[in-house]
């Protein structure tokens, strides 16, 4: 995590590491559907491609919660410099 990135309990790189794993795996199992084209390996294709759903349905939702966080903060942090004036 670099210096000016603020952390956060919503900045969660989990998501982020699953979310790639998940490519992974469906980059494998596309392949493998391609080569094959058995019902096995379209089903284990469409496997990797709903958990990649879920996934990134979890992760857009801590991208967002870190959006209100900064958002919160910056106000908190503005209404502490319009109080010292």
């Amino acid at each position: 995590m670099s210096k000016h990135v603020d952390p956060s309990p919503y900045q969660n790189e989990e998501s982020h590491e699953k979310l790639m794993a998940a490519f992974k795996e469906y980059f494998k199992a596309n392949q493998d559907w391609q080569s094959k084209g058995t019902r096995r390996a379209g089903e284990n294709m469409r496997y990797w491609l709903a958990q990649i759903r879920i996934i990134a349905k979890d992760r857009r939702v801590h991208v967002q919660q870190y959006r209100v966080y900064l958002d919160q903060k910056k106000a908190n942090q503005k209404a502490r410099e319009q109080d010292d004036e």
